[in-house]
């Protein structure tokens, strides 16, 4: 939802400076430049792919308006865990982690 909100607020302020500035937004829409564009584009990628990489990305397209799957917390997690393994580096050189990388189940730097 988010993704859609941005991409509306985008537009806005764009389009909205543009005017604001004096500009005519009549200027700004020419359908045939669109198709040319947008034809061109999509023909360049129909041509330059096999049909199973067109097929994936026909199915990747309305991921794009979904929300990310990784939340802040996931983030603050993951820079604790780097935090952790480059301070334990920094104390006891490089080679302490190497059985926390070999078996990560039993280390308690994983854990």
């Amino acid at each position: 939802m988010f993704v859609i909100i941005g991409y509306v607020v985008v537009c806005g302020m764009v389009f909205g400076g543009y005017a604001l500035a004096g500009g005519h937004l009549g200027a700004l829409w020419q359908p045939l430049e669109v198709m040319m564009i947008f034809g061109g584009a999509f023909g360049a990628f129909i041509v330059g792919n096999d049909t199973k990489a067109i097929k994936a990305t026909m199915k990747a397209v309305p991921t794009l308006f979904k929300g990310s799957k990784y939340n802040k917390q996931l983030y603050m997690d993951l820079l604790a865990l780097l935090f952790e393994i480059l301070t334990k580096i920094r104390k006891d050189g490089l080679m302490s982690i190497e059985k926390d990388i070999e078996d990560p189940e039993s280390s308690a730097l994983f854990t």
